[in-house]
Protein backbone atom coordinates (compact mmCIF):
# COMPACT_ATOMS: atom_id res chain seq x y z
CA UNK A 1 0.00 0.00 0.00
CA UNK A 2 1.49 3.91 -0.55
CA UNK A 3 1.54 5.81 2.59
CA UNK A 4 2.88 9.19 1.12
CA UNK A 5 1.90 11.44 -1.63
CA UNK A 6 4.93 10.53 -4.63
CA UNK A 7 5.09 13.87 -5.17
CA UNK A 8 4.98 15.97 -1.82
CA UNK A 9 5.81 13.06 0.14
CA UNK A 10 1.70 13.84 2.10
CA UNK A 11 -0.51 11.58 3.39
CA UNK A 12 -2.58 9.93 0.87
CA UNK A 13 -6.40 8.94 1.82
CA UNK A 14 -8.35 6.44 0.84
CA UNK A 15 -11.10 7.37 -1.79
CA UNK A 16 -12.31 4.16 -3.23
CA UNK A 17 -13.01 0.43 -3.08
CA UNK A 18 -13.99 -1.92 -5.77
CA UNK A 19 -15.38 -5.32 -5.57
CA UNK A 20 -12.51 -7.89 -7.24
CA UNK A 21 -16.01 -10.02 -7.99
CA UNK A 22 -18.46 -7.76 -9.50
CA UNK A 23 -16.40 -4.80 -10.21
CA UNK A 24 -18.78 -2.95 -8.06
CA UNK A 25 -16.95 0.81 -6.85
CA UNK A 26 -17.81 2.64 -3.96
CA UNK A 27 -16.44 6.26 -3.25
CA UNK A 28 -16.22 8.73 -0.49
CA UNK A 29 -13.32 9.50 2.21
CA UNK A 30 -12.68 6.44 3.89
CA UNK A 31 -10.26 6.89 7.23
CA UNK A 32 -8.20 4.28 8.18
CA UNK A 33 -7.21 2.89 11.63
CA UNK A 34 -4.06 3.61 13.24
CA UNK A 35 -2.72 0.08 12.37
CA UNK A 36 -3.44 0.66 8.50
CA UNK A 37 -0.68 3.66 8.99
CA UNK A 38 1.96 1.71 10.42
CA UNK A 39 4.85 0.81 8.10
CA UNK A 40 5.17 -2.72 6.32
CA UNK A 41 8.47 -2.75 9.02
CA UNK A 42 6.25 -2.34 11.69
CA UNK A 43 3.67 -4.32 11.09
CA UNK A 44 5.92 -7.22 10.36
CA UNK A 45 7.42 -6.41 13.69
CA UNK A 46 4.61 -6.53 15.43
CA UNK A 47 3.70 -10.37 13.98
CA UNK A 48 6.68 -10.96 15.21
CA UNK A 49 5.98 -9.88 18.54
CA UNK A 50 3.13 -11.60 18.55
CA UNK A 51 4.06 -15.27 17.37
CA UNK A 52 6.86 -15.08 19.65
CA UNK A 53 4.25 -14.41 22.50
CA UNK A 54 5.80 -11.06 23.55
CA UNK A 55 8.89 -12.51 24.47
CA UNK A 56 11.59 -9.72 23.83
CA UNK A 57 14.71 -12.25 24.15
CA UNK A 58 12.92 -14.36 21.96
CA UNK A 59 12.36 -11.91 19.09
CA UNK A 60 15.51 -10.34 19.34
CA UNK A 61 17.07 -13.63 18.38
CA UNK A 62 14.50 -14.27 15.62
CA UNK A 63 15.82 -10.73 14.11
CA UNK A 64 19.28 -10.71 15.28
CA UNK A 65 18.84 -7.80 17.19
CA UNK A 66 19.82 -6.86 20.73
CA UNK A 67 17.32 -6.79 23.60
CA UNK A 68 17.81 -3.03 23.83
CA UNK A 69 17.08 -2.11 20.16
CA UNK A 70 13.71 -4.37 20.21
CA UNK A 71 12.98 -2.46 23.44
CA UNK A 72 13.47 0.75 20.48
CA UNK A 73 11.58 -0.85 17.96
CA UNK A 74 8.27 -1.59 20.43
CA UNK A 75 8.70 2.19 21.66
CA UNK A 76 8.72 3.73 18.07
CA UNK A 77 5.69 1.88 17.44
CA UNK A 78 3.75 2.30 20.40
CA UNK A 79 4.60 6.26 19.31
CA UNK A 80 3.17 5.57 15.61
CA UNK A 81 -0.06 4.64 17.00
CA UNK A 82 -0.12 7.69 18.86
CA UNK A 83 0.81 5.96 22.58
CA UNK A 84 3.30 7.91 24.61
CA UNK A 85 6.45 6.09 25.88
CA UNK A 86 6.74 7.14 29.84
CA UNK A 87 10.23 7.79 30.41
CA UNK A 88 10.67 7.56 33.55
CA UNK A 89 8.83 4.08 33.46
CA UNK A 90 11.54 3.30 30.23
CA UNK A 91 14.42 4.04 32.58
CA UNK A 92 13.14 1.91 35.07
CA UNK A 93 12.87 -0.72 32.65
CA UNK A 94 16.77 0.09 31.09
CA UNK A 95 18.55 -0.05 34.50
CA UNK A 96 16.39 -4.01 35.25
CA UNK A 97 18.13 -5.25 31.89
CA UNK A 98 21.14 -3.85 33.25
CA UNK A 99 20.43 -5.67 36.67
CA UNK A 100 19.24 -8.86 35.29
CA UNK A 101 22.56 -9.02 32.82
CA UNK A 102 20.23 -8.72 29.47
CA UNK A 103 22.57 -5.44 28.79
CA UNK A 104 25.80 -4.04 29.76
CA UNK A 105 26.84 -0.77 31.49
CA UNK A 106 27.21 1.09 27.58
CA UNK A 107 23.79 -0.20 26.61
CA UNK A 108 22.53 1.23 29.41
CA UNK A 109 24.31 4.20 29.19
CA UNK A 110 23.25 4.71 25.06
CA UNK A 111 19.65 3.50 26.04
CA UNK A 112 19.50 6.31 29.13
CA UNK A 113 20.93 8.84 26.77
CA UNK A 114 18.15 8.16 23.92
CA UNK A 115 15.24 8.74 26.90
CA UNK A 116 17.26 11.97 27.46
CA UNK A 117 16.89 13.48 24.01
CA UNK A 118 13.61 12.43 23.05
Amino acid sequence: MIEKCPNCNGELVVTSYKCRSCGTEVSGYFEQDKFAKLTSEEKDFIELFLRKRGSIKEVGEAMGISYPTVRNKIDRVVKSLGGKVDKEESRIDILNMLKNGDIDANQAKELLKEIQNE
